[in-house]
C-alpha cells in the first residue's frame, strides 16, 4: 500500500486528482484585467471547477458521495506557495486589475498567524441545474476564502489526494502550487533583467554573451560540452540527442556568468525527468542516489518507476557544489 506522512500522521493514499487549474473567476482578490476596456473584474465564484461532468459518477465516487468530507490544507504548503509566488506578486508579469505588491506580506502574515499545521475544512458539491458539462465543489470556510485570496489565476493549481488514516477515516488533502515558470528561478521578468544586464555589459565579448544567453535554454556550447560528459539520460538510458535536455543544476538565473556556462553545472535528462529536476521534485546525492520529494505522490512515483534507493551514473565528480545547491535550495523537502 502507498503511504504518505503529513504533519506527523500516516495515511494510505487511495486516490488522486492532479493539477486542477485555478481560473480568474475563482480567485477572490488577485484578479486579471478584463479583456473589455473599462470593465471591472467580477467578484468571482467560490466554487472550484474540478473536471468534466461526463465523468460525474467518478467524482462522486472519489469524494465518497460527500458522506465523508473531512478535508485539509497544510499551513506549510501555503507558506511555500507564497514564497514561490513572491516575485510574481512584486513584478506582475500577468496584467492584474490592481497592484499586488502590498498584498504579499499581508497574506503571508495571515498564513503565519494560523495556529495549526493542518487546517481542516469541509467541502460539498456545487453544481447547478445548468451545469451539464462541468463539475464543481465549494466550501463555506475561512480557509477556503484565504485559499482564494492568495492564489494567482492561470498560473496556480491544486492537487487533491484522497487518504485513509490508520483508524480508517477518509480525508482529502488539498495542496496549492505555482507553475514553476513563474517562481524566482524561472520568472520571465527575472530572466529578462539578467539577459539585458549581460547584453549591456561592456566587459563581456559579443561571442561570450551569446554563449551565456544560449545556455539558459540548454543550447550552444553549454549543451555541446555537457553532452561530451554525459552521453545519455542516467535515469532512462536514452541517448538520442533529439530527446535529451541540457538542464542546469544550479538555475541559470541564480548562477554567475562562469557557472551559467559550466558543463559541470548541468545534467542530461529526458524531458519528463528534466522538468521534475527543474521543479525540485527529484534531486541527487553526490553519489547519484535519487532523492524524491514528498510533493510527488506515491501513485506518480510508481507510474514513473522511480526508486529512492537507486543510484544513477550522473558523473558527480566536479558537480558536488552544484548538487549541494540544488538539494538545499531547489529540492522540495518534507
Amino acid at each position: 500500500m502507498d503511504k504518505i506522512t503529513l504533519s506527523g500522521n500516516s495515511y494510505q493514499l487511495i486516490g488522486e486528482i492532479g493539477s486542477v487549474a485555478l481560473v480568474d473567476s475563482f480567485v477572490k482578490v488577485n484578479k486579471l484585467n478584463p479583456s473589455k476596456s473599462g470593465s471591472k473584474p467580477g467578484h468571482g465564484e467560490a466554487r472550484l471547477y474540478i473536471g468534466p461532468q461526463s465523468i460525474d459518477s467518478d467524482y462522486k465516487s472519489f469524494f465518497e458521495n460527500f458522506n465523508t468530507n473531512e478535508s485539509f490544507f497544510l499551513k506549510e504548503d501555503f507558506i511555500d506557495y507564497l514564497k514561490d509566488a513572491k516575485y510574481e506578486y512584486e513584478k506582475q508579469e500577468q496584467q492584474y486589475y490592481k497592484d499586488l505588491k502590498p498584498l504579499w506580506k499581508e497574506n503571508l502574515d495571515e498564513v503565519i498567524s494560523i495556529n495549526t499545521s493542518l487546517i481542516p475544512f469541509t467541502i460539498e458539491p456545487a453544481n447547478g441545474a445548468a451545469d451539464k458539462a462541468r463539475y464543481y465543489i465549494r466550501s463555506n470556510t475561512r480557509v477556503w476564502e484565504l485559499f482564494r485570496i492568495i492564489a494567482l489565476p492561470r498560473i496556480s493549481f491544486i492537487s487533491i489526494l484522497k487518504l485513509k488514516s490508520e483508524q480508517g477515516q477518509i480525508y482529502f488533502y488539498f495542496r496549492l502550487f505555482l507553475d514553476y515558470n513563474y517562481n524566482i528561478n524561472n520568472h520571465p521578468s527575472k530572466i529578462r533583467e539578467q539577459e539585458k544586464a549581460i547584453e549591456d555589459s561592456k566587459s563581456i565579448s559579443t561571442t561570450k554573451k551569446e554563449v551565456i544567453i544560449s545556455a539558459r535554454i540548454g543550447q550552444g556550447k553549454f549543451r555541446e560540452k555537457l553532452l561530451e560528459q554525459m552521453f545519455s539520460c542516467p535515469i532512462t538510458d536514452v541517448s538520442d540527442e533529439r530527446l535529451l535536455m541540457a538542464s542546469h543544476i544550479k538555475p541559470w538565473v541564480q548562477s554567475n556568468d562562469k557557472e551559467k556556462i559550466d558543463p559541470y553545472n548541468g545534467l542530461i535528462l529526458t524531458p519528463t525527468y528534466d522538468k521534475m529536476f527543474d521543479q525540485g521534485f527529484i534531486s541527487f546525492e553526490d553519489d547519484g542516489t535519487l532523492l524524491i520529494s514528498p510533493y510527488i505522490s506515491p501513485l506518480n512515483i510508481k507510474k514513473l518507476n522511480l526508486s529512492k534507493i537507486k543510484k544513477y551514473n550522473i558523473q558527480p565528480k566536479g558537480r558536488e557544489k552544484y548538487l549541494d545547491y540544488h538539494r538545499k535550495n531547489i529540492f522540495k523537502k518534507p
